[in-house]
């Protein structure tokens, strides 16, 4: 697949993500070459995601999404994604009245995601009961493909 997937807002900020990457070739760790533009920022990193091997307490980025889409009636307080290392970061809120919003923060790779040099946060508004789902949908179809 060579196409990317792109979360855009009315306002022009986007979330990039690029093809997933198998740097070792063994399919354990996969590299995921990613963006965020937004008010004349733009942050960019390579976040590594768990391939082929899962620990059971790790739930994948289209899992995540899958969750919040089927939860699209609302829920209380921030559901929250983190990649391996703790480079990109997804924090999703729902408003209660059909709107869910997602936080997307990138971040420099370092051993403590907290001690790490810049990171970059934008927020996107997405409509809980249509959108999510589509969104869900197509990024399970873009993680999902074999790199």
């Amino acid at each position: 697949m060579s196409e990317s997937f792109v979360l855009q807002s009315g306002s022009g900020s986007r979330w990039v993500l690029y093809p997933p990457q198998d740097p070792y070739g063994d399919g354990y760790v996969l590299a995921l070459p990613t963006e965020l533009h937004g008010d004349g920022m733009t942050a960019t990193a390579v976040v590594e995601l768990d391939g082929i091997f899962v620990n059971p307490q790790t739930v994948r980025l289209s899992e995540f999404f899958a969750r919040l889409a089927a939860g699209w009636r609302g829920w209380d307080g921030v559901r929250h994604w983190t990649s391996a290392r703790g480079q990109l970061t997804v924090e999703a809120t729902h408003d209660g009245f059909g709107r869910v919003s997602l936080a997307v923060t990138l971040r420099a790779a370092e051993i403590a995601p907290s001690f790490a040099p810049w990171s970059a946060t934008l927020l996107f508004g997405v409509e809980a009961d249509r959108e999510l789902g589509r969104l869900a949908l197509r990024l399970s179809q873009f993680l999902e493909t074999e790199p």
